[in-house]
């Protein structure tokens, strides 16, 4: 796969950043670079390797008493919104 500079122009553009013609051509090797080693990697057989190091528990939410009420209403107030008791945010990309 070659990555053009009209490709790296589109991801900058994407990622709300302006890149210069000199900078466009580092990221195009580096890019293609990347994509060369990802692709080296996904020939390698790994039907046979278990899964490890899989930290579950940083994925559940604990209810966790509020000690301080009065900063928590604060904190509270400074967003627009709640949404199931979460404070709701804009979406970022």
């Amino acid at each position: 796969m070659e990555i053009t500079k009209k490709d790296v122009a589109l991801a900058a553009k994407l990622a709300k950043m302006q890149v210069s013609e000199q900078e466009a051509a580092i990221y195009q090797e580096q890019l293609e670079a990347l994509f060369k080693w990802v692709k080296e990697l996904s020939a390698v057989n790994t039907d046979a390797v278990k899964l490890t190091n899989v930290n579950h528990s940083a994925h559940i939410r604990r209810d966790e008493p509020v000690s301080d009420l009065a900063r928590a209403a604060a904190l509270r107030q400074e967003f627009g919104a709640l949404e199931d008791d979460c404070a709701k945010v804009k979406k970022v990309l």
